[in-house]
């Protein structure tokens, strides 16, 4: 028998009081229960915390609750990584929901497709409508190039580099750390870290909606300032910069999709620069 649980959910919360109840329900509601919820509050000044605290005796033991001073994600997201046991990985957003059943889902297709890692379908929540991703077929019948190179440079294609839409086999990589010192595309560089790492993964699509992620307009991009945005593009050119400098060490095969990231982001930049 196992000394520990089959699947670790992953989750970076910082004052997430808004929307965290229907997160901490969707976790409860699961009728998979060999499980460990890993949560980090990140020096929340909210309710956050507190929140958790309240509900942790419901978890009967599930529910790893760990605290830090203000750190930022990444931080976050390593206390997590450093706490976790599991057979399996996830992640799960502090403002999103798991799907009914989501966890013997992922559990039942990694078990029964011994895949390193699964990639599963999502709901997409904005301003009050519901859509679906479906998986393309250039997506499923992809080789492993291809799919890493999707992830490289799209937002969406094979679950683009969120780590919400992914589950992962802890026997078959060491998990790196996320970048601390990056705020943009932090969680799609260790993406692509994990699948160099696993050099020739098995990749198993679980076409199926397991994650209900939800786009808010209170959310960044809806209110930004002009010092909000070159902040923000700051952020984006430093990241652009230590993602090209992995790939050109790690994985020079992927520089062209890498060059076409950087295309597209350098003209978003660009574009909103000459509006403001």
């Amino acid at each position: 028998m196992n000394d520990h649980p089959r699947i670790s959910i992953i989750t970076p919360v910082y004052n997430a009081s808004a929307y965290l109840s229907d997160t901490i329900s969707s976790v409860l509601k699961q009728s998979f229960t060999d499980y460990e919820w890993i949560v980090c509050d990140d020096g929340s000044t909210d309710a956050s915390y507190q929140m958790l605290l309240e509900q942790e005796s419901a978890f009967n033991g599930r529910l790893k609750l760990l605290t830090q001073e203000n750190q930022g994600v990444s931080s976050a997201r390593n206390s997590c990584l450093a706490a976790s046991e599991g057979d399996y990985l996830m992640f799960l957003d502090a403002d999103d929901c798991l799907h009914d059943d989501a966890l013997s889902v992922l559990c039942s297709q990694m078990d029964s497709s011994n895949a390193d890692v699964g990639i599963y379908g999502w709901y997409i929540h904005q301003s009050g409508d519901l859509f679906s991703y479906q998986f393309e077929e250039k997506e499923t019948g992809a080789d492993n190039e291809g799919i890493y190179e999707m992830i490289l440079k799209d937002p969406y294609l094979c679950g683009g580099g969120y780590p919400w839409n992914k589950v992962w086999r802890r026997s078959a990589v060491s998990f790196p750390l996320f970048r601390e010192d990056l705020h943009h595309f932090e969680d799609k560089l260790w993406t692509l870290q994990c699948f160099d790492l696993l050099r020739n993964p098995r990749v198993h699509f679980i076409d199926q909606p397991l994650y209900h992620y939800y786009i808010r307009d209170t959310s960044l991009s809806h209110n930004m300032t002009e010092k909000g945005f070159l902040q923000l593009a700051e952020y984006t050119l430093d990241s652009l910069e230590a993602m090209r400098n992995y790939i050109e060490m790690v994985h020079p095969q992927a520089l062209d999709a890498m060059n076409e990231l950087t295309r597209e982001k350098l003209s978003t930049i660009r574009s909103v620069l000459g509006d403001i």
